[in-house]
């Protein structure tokens, strides 16, 4: 079946659920209509009617919008902040469990591994409690079952907790054991609503890969009802390309690279200081497994010169230090002004480029983003951030083949098998 006639329409739905058909990407909507036409038998001047009489079908075609695409122990640092706070609650004696909520859960993968991480830190039944919250009633089933195959597992290290935690079922499929399954609450809820949180107190809230496909008034309210919602000193960790829509929201950079996360400032709290180079915006994922490298003298850019094998020089460590830290703060036009003006006299250096690519992607400017990752990558081809945001960025427009081919380009570039 042919999509004929305008489908504006679409996007206005799409908005009014409070998406961004720009980060959701023109193709893969129209592709998921589709979809959607082909199951219901339905052209596309009829298809409006349907959607507004049969909440089944709205239902089903945000969730062929909404692929997910969501692995174990995606972004591990983000898992290691999150064992970090709680091992502060529990040496504060504080009498209510480490309560952590999951926002945009997909299929489960998030909030389990949470669970794993928490136990693996020592807590038990009891100690904590995770809540999980999604759109899609297929995505909360999903994450109920507990039963995932081999595309769930892509992290270093997965086999040596997968037999703790999981029993196989065969045919290279696996389910969540049940003694912790009293461990998560998963929950439907539109992040449109204002009362999702339910007046609840957390010590942490994972938000990731979600604001980037949401309208920029959606976005300030979630960060606005998150930053309520957590106690003083909680975190939240976002996504890579998630930004946190201004350095005035009351949080301060928890600072581990990798982690993109925040805590929630105490309204006594000082200012933060200026943002230290400590990567969020482009920070590699952590292995575990992996020997810690000696950092570059000067301060600790992209790759730290490591690509070049170079240390990158302190003058062009203070001008990228300071972009970063403006688009950390959300001044995305002064950042780019300023890797524009270093790009000027060093045009030739994969770093600024990437850096540039990184501004772009956070400020919703993909094309931009995509052209300055692929320069990075023409002057260093084994560029690690490049490739992982490239394969952020397509992963985002729906296209999963060149998303799994620089995927497997950065896992070749880490030596991983």
């Amino acid at each position: 079946m042919r999509l004929n006639g305008d489908v504006g329409w679409l996007w206005d739905w799409l908005a009014a659920a409070g998406l961004e058909p720009r980060a959701l990407g023109e193709a893969a909507v129209l592709c998921a209509l589709k979809r959607r036409l082909d199951a219901a038998g339905c052209t596309a001047a009829a298809y409006p009617a349907r959607l507004a009489a049969d909440a089944e079908e709205r239902a089903r075609l945000l969730d062929a919008v909404l692929v997910p695409e969501t692995w174990f122990f995606r972004e591990p640092p983000a898992f290691e902040a999150l064992a970090e706070s709680a091992a502060r609650h529990r040496l504060q004696r504080r009498s209510v469990p480490f309560h952590v909520l999951s926002l945009g859960c997909s299929t489960g993968e998030e909030p389990w591994s949470i669970v794993i991480a928490l136990r693996e830190a020592g807590m038990r039944k009891g100690d904590f409690r995770v809540e999980a919250l999604d759109i899609s009633a297929r995505a909360i089933e999903a994450a109920r079952a507990g039963i995932y195959g081999g595309r769930s597992f892509r992290s270093p290290g997965d086999g040596t907790w997968r037999s703790r935690y999981f029993d196989e079922l065969g045919d290279g499929r696996y389910r969540v054991k049940d003694g912790l399954r009293g461990d998560v609450e998963y929950r439907v809820a539109h992040l449109g609503d204002p009362g999702w949180g339910g007046g609840r107190r957390y010590q942490a809230v994972f938000c990731r890969n979600v604001l980037i496909y949401l309208r920029a008034e959606l976005r300030a309210r979630i960060m606005d009802q998150c930053r309520d919602a957590l106690d003083p000193g909680g975190l939240l960790v976002l996504g890579h390309a998630d930004g946190i829509g201004g350095p005035d929201r009351g949080f301060r950079r928890h600072g581990v690279a990798g982690a993109f996360s925040w805590i929630r400032r105490d309204a006594a709290e000082a200012e933060p200081p200026p943002a230290r180079s400590s990567r969020p915006l482009a920070a590699k994922a952590v292995r575990r497994d992996a020997p810690r490298e000696a950092k570059p003298s000067g301060p600790d850019l992209l790759s730290g010169g490591r690509e070049t094998g170079r240390a990158a020089p302190f003058d062009e460590g203070a001008v990228l230090g300071t972009a970063r830290a403006l688009a950390d703060g959300g001044n995305y036009q002064a950042a780019e002004r300023l890797c524009q003006s270093h790009l000027a006299s060093h045009p030739h250096d994969p770093e600024v480029h990437a850096l540039l690519g990184i501004v772009m992607s956070a400020a919703n400017r993909d094309d931009e983003a995509l052209r300055y990752f692929r320069q990075a990558l023409y002057l260093a081809p084994s560029h690690n951030e490049s490739l992982l945001h490239l394969a952020a960025l397509y992963e985002r427009r729906g296209d999963e083949e060149r998303a799994r081919h620089f995927r497997n380009r950065s896992a070749a570039a880490e030596g991983e098998p």
